[in-house]
């Protein structure tokens, strides 16, 4: 509260910060009731679909999921500015094994936003991913090729960042450096969603 000549003026929380609040309270069910609700007078709003694409996402529930994954097509078709339905679809194709399309969405994240720094390192353990799988390969066909046994054990000395949910969907397990499964990271907070310019 803040007082402003005399009289004292109470702050009104915005339907999305009540919903940012409950969902960083972690009342994931009473969110998605509210954003549903809001939604019902404002069903074209990005915000509000994003954090009911990642409550749902995050779901044990395989249906939930799918309707998760199927916000998140519609973010990125409809609203191709904003870099984190990219980034979250590209951990979920990666998460299926689907790296064509994982790769795609990564590099979509990057031309809505060239700086989102989460996008970049997800296409990074991509790629490094990848070239583990090659020089695996190398050395799998011919045990005397020292610089491609050199080369993975470069790369698998390296970790890579811990992703923060779990497969299959907006998420990728996990992972340690000696791994075969890179970890990869969804957008984070999703309070930071409209705040590009």
């Amino acid at each position: 509260m803040s007082s402003a000549q005399g009289y004292i003026v109470k702050s009104v929380p915005t339907p999305h910060m009540k919903a940012l609040q409950l969902i960083k309270e972690g009342k994931k069910s009473e969110a998605l009731v509210y954003i549903n609700n809001y939604l019902k007078g404002n069903p074209n709003d990005p915000q509000m679909l994003f954090w009911k694409a990642k409550i749902l996402n995050d779901s044990y529930i395989s249906s939930e999921k799918e309707e998760g994954f199927q916000l998140y097509l519609t973010l990125s078709d409809n609203y191709p500015e904003l870099a984190e339905p990219h980034n979250n679809l590209g951990v979920i194709f990666a998460a299926q094994g689907d790296y064509a399309k994982a790769i795609h969405y990564f590099e979509l994240a990057l031309r809505a936003n060239p700086t989102y720094s989460i996008a970049s390192e997800n296409l990074a353990d991509l790629y490094a991913q990848q070239a583990a799988n090659y020089y695996k390969n190398a050395v799998d066909y011919d045990s005397t090729n020292k610089t491609a046994r050199a080369k993975l054990e470069k790369i698998n000395a390296k970790p890579t960042s811990p992703g923060l949910l779990s497969p299959p969907a907006v998420t990728v397990p996990t992972s340690n450096s000696s791994s075969s499964t890179p970890s990869f990271s969804p957008s984070p907070s999703p309070s930071t969603l409209l705040n590009q310019k």
